[in-house]
């Protein structure tokens, strides 16, 4: 099994971001403000897209950097891809 990893950047965050390729199925383990957890990627992605940390339900705020970047629109597991399939912002509003 591979292992790829993310950074959380800040203790509040919601996501981690990837910090190389992830194929679907692989562990990513984390670092930075929550060191150590351990995700299964529930896609294949590139660096720099997001992963949730936990189970989150739709209409979930989302945090990245400690603030928040937008409401989920569909539950999403830990592990899953959150951007803009299922991610609206909340900036400007």
């Amino acid at each position: 099994m591979s292992r790829s990893g993310a950074i959380v950047l800040h203790a509040d965050d919601d996501v981690a971001v990837l910090v190389g390729p992830v194929e679907a199925g692989a562990s990513v383990a984390t670092r930075g403000a929550r060191e150590g957890l351990v995700l299964t990627a529930g896609a294949s992605l590139d660096a720099g897209h997001k992963l949730a940390l936990r189970d989150l339900p739709a209409g979930a705020k989302v945090r990245k950097y400690g603030e928040v970047i937008g409401r989920l629109t569909a539950p999403v597991a830990a592990g899953d891809h959150v951007h803009v399939h299922n991610l609206e912002s909340l900036r400007g509003l």
